[in-house]
């Protein structure tokens, strides 16, 4: 690739700021999906939109200045300072993505096997690969004080010469996949916080409406090929968004089909999904169950909590009417559940960020309302859930647009072990066995991800 800056950057300009962004397409280099050029480690991301025309692979050195947490406030404020020093050095205007997640819950940390995930992550990398629908761009990025153009287009061809030996055809060996074993962990006690949380909703005393319960799985086995899992599940797992967020040896990984807030230009949109029956063996018995699903008392109760909790966040950060959609079922291979999308024109001054942490977690995560249900996960769910469940996605750092979706139907994995996740709502109708069937329907798709 032949790197060509900008005949107007010259070294007094370039030092006046911190980042540089270096972007071109890519020539006949679209039939495989992105995933397949994933580094083994390192801090890397993978994204897709349901309809598989968008995908983003993100490599290289992470630019995101780590020595702060992952809060919502300290992504904006790096979001605003970024803003300040960055230069787009080539004629192409595309821009760097911030791509990654907060913890589910920033208080509530437990569980080990999330290694450093288990605080969140977020990756500004200097290797972005963007495929629109069968073209892909390429933009690097640079992080330097006081560069000089010669410096700066040095660096930039070693980033180029990476993606060229992405793209060399070289035969190499598959890794395959292998699952061992598969352990459903603390039934007894999961069965129990049913009926807590059931007796916690009837107290008349109480606020509480519903409250969502998490549960894992263990899983043993073979697990070095994060790819192979990301294609099991492009195959079996259609209208999801699929992600990828890793650290090192440690990668979580998902099919999610629940988007959490999306930013245009010029509005928000989000989506309301709770309630859950299985596909039925035939056409017929599929629908005869998704009609049932559509006015089953239980379900419709528990979705009409979300729904109504999200129609009142969005009119706080829209102008004028929320869009609302009628109630559908959106199908996947496993599980069929109930939902409604709303939308509206963004309210000036309102970040994409400040609509994440408004929503999350949406009722169908965390439960209603949101204090009171995550002060009870917290009491009586013995781990933590690190990105499970939390907002996993991307952000144009320039232009305030992205989309962030729930990281369910998701596992935390190394190449040994790992652990799956799945959860129910439970509302004052709940049965401790049904919820417990119904999360192992959603350990479905993972299950099957991660098999040879």
């Amino acid at each position: 690739m032949n790197i060509k800056l900008d005949s107007s950057m010259d070294d007094q300009l370039l030092k006046k700021y911190r980042y540089f962004t270096y972007s071109y397409q890519l020539a006949n280099q679209t039939s495989k999906k992105l995933f397949r050029f994933l580094p083994s480690d390192g801090e890397r991301f993978y994204w897709s939109t349901p309809d598989r025309e968008f995908e983003l692979l993100g490599m290289g050195e992470n630019l995101f200045d780590h020595t702060k947490i992952y809060t919502p406030m300290a992504i904006q404020d790096f979001s605003k300072e970024f803003c300040k020093s960055f230069l787009n050095v080539s004629k192409n205007g595309a821009t760097p993505l911030l791509f990654g997640g907060f913890p589910f819950d920033q208080s509530n940390q437990k569980e080990n096997i999330w290694g450093e995930l288990e605080r969140g992550l977020f990756i500004l990398p200097s290797i972005l690969l963007r495929k629109v629908n069968s073209t892909i761009e390429v933009v690097l990025t640079v992080a330097s004080d006081g560069v000089s153009r010669e410096e700066l287009l040095k660096d930039f061809e070693s980033l180029a010469e990476i993606i060229k030996g992405l793209f060399d055809d070289k035969k190499q060996e598959p890794v395959t996949n292998q699952l061992t074993s598969a352990e459903e962990l603390d039934v007894s006690i999961f069965l129990e916080n049913v009926q807590k949380a059931k007796q916690s909703i009837g107290f008349k005393e109480t606020l509480l409406k519903k409250v969502v319960l998490a549960r894992q799985m263990k899983i043993q086995g073979s697990f070095g090929s994060v790819p192979n899992i990301l294609q099991n599940l492009t195959e079996q797992q259609p209208h999801t968004y699929l992600f990828l967020v890793a650290s090192n040896q440690h990668a979580f990984v998902g099919a999610t089909p629940e988007r959490l807030i999306q930013a245009t230009e010029k509005q928000f949109r989000t989506a309301g999904i709770a309630g859950s029956a299985p596909r039925g063996s035939t056409p017929q018995k599929d629908d005869e169950i998704g009609k049932e699903l559509l006015k089953d008392f239980k379900n419709t109760q528990e979705h009409g909590i979300v729904t109504d909790r999200l129609a009142g966040q969005l009119a706080e950060i829209v102008t004028g009417e929320v869009s609302v959609s009628s109630r559908q079922l959106l199908k996947n291979r496993d599980i069929q559940h109930l939902s409604m999308t709303f939308s509206g024109d963004r309210k000036e001054g309102v970040s994409l960020i400040d609509a994440v942490e408004m929503i999350h977690p949406s009722p169908a995560l965390g439960g209603e309302p949101k204090e009171l249900a995550l002060e009870w996960i917290k009491e009586h769910e013995h781990f933590g859930r690190g990105l499970y469940g939390a907002p996993i996605g991307w952000l144009d750092l320039i232009n305030d647009v992205g989309e962030f979706a729930v990281g369910i139907r998701s596992g935390i994995l190394n190449e040994t072990e790992g652990m799956l996740y799945a959860g129910c709502g439970v509302v004052a109708d709940s049965d401790p066995e049904t919820e417990r069937q119904e999360t192992l329907l959603k350990f479905q798709p993972m299950l099957r991800g991660v098999k040879g």
